[in-house]
C-alpha cells in the first residue's frame, strides 16, 4: 500500500500571488531540489503535486529549433486564422 502523507500549510498572499510552502516530507517524497520545475493539476477541486521531469534535449539535432522557426514561419497566417476561428 502507498504511503499517504497529509500536511496543512497557510497561503500567504505576496503581492498579486498567494505562496505557500512545501512540507519537507513532500519534498523529500518527490524528490525535489531548488531549482526543480513542480508541477500543479487541478482537477475537481483538488490538486495533484508533481516534480516536472526535464526534457533530455541531447538527442535533438542541432537543426530542429531552426526547423521549427521556419515551419511556424511558413505557417503563421493559418495557426492565427486557426485560432480566430
Amino acid at each position: 500500500m502507498s504511503n499517504i502523507i497529509k500536511k496543512t500549510r497557510k497561503a500567504r498572499k505576496q503581492g498579486n500571488t498567494y505562496i505557500t510552502s512545501l512540507p519537507m516530507e513532500v519534498i523529500q517524497a518527490l524528490s525535489i531540489s531548488e531549482g526543480d520545475q513542480v508541477e500543479f493539476i487541478v482537477k475537481d477541486q483538488q490538486v495533484n503535486i508533481k516534480k516536472k521531469t526535464p526534457i533530455d534535449t541531447k538527442n535533438i539535432s542541432a537543426n530542429f529549433y531552426e526547423e521549427i522557426d521556419q515551419l511556424m514561419d511558413q505557417y503563421d497566417t493559418t495557426f492565427h486564422n486557426l485560432v480566430n476561428r
